[in-house]
């Protein structure tokens, strides 16, 4: 296993116990650094269905891996993703459930409901690198199924 891998297994075990310790009624979650503050106001910009805020905090050449794949490339596709995205589900919303920011890192556990007919939500778990104050990679971990429904 690579060094990407084990450190992935890593972050995906910290965010699972601190979402079995947590209370399930109460979001365990503080803005603590600029890094998370940045996550934060793009969780802000999902809830407003706003994709000019939403790419504010990613550097030009940001990458998003899927499952290892990339499924963005560049802030303008990030973007063209998000404007698509709030189009095709104009009641999506989202709420951290948990934020944990480590070095150049931030874990974010939020989950998701695409539209008011989902009550219970989805989980999902995103890794964001950051270079120079911008987030330059993502790491996603959702359900595979979550567009599918």
């Amino acid at each position: 296993m690579n060094r990407m891998n084990r450190l992935n297994l890593l972050l995906i075990f910290i965010v699972a116990i601190l979402t079995n310790c947590s209370n399930a009624s109460k979001l365990n979650h503080e803005i603590v650094g600029k890094q998370s503050e940045i996550i934060a106001s793009m969780i802000d910009a999902v809830n407003e269905k706003d994709a000019e805020k939403y790419v504010i905090g990613f550097a030009e050449n940001v990458k998003v891996f899927v499952e290892s794949e990339m499924k963005v490339n560049g802030r303008d596709d990030m973007k063209a993703n998000r404007e698509n995205h709030f189009k095709n589900h104009p009641n999506v919303r989202s709420e951290i459930q948990h934020l944990v920011e480590i070095d150049n890192k931030v874990i974010l556990h939020d989950k998701v409901w695409l539209d008011e007919s989902d009550k219970i939500g989805q989980n999902i778990v995103e890794i964001f690198t950051f270079k120079n104050g911008q987030v330059t990679r993502v790491d996603v971990i959702q359900p595979k199924d979550l567009f599918k429904k």
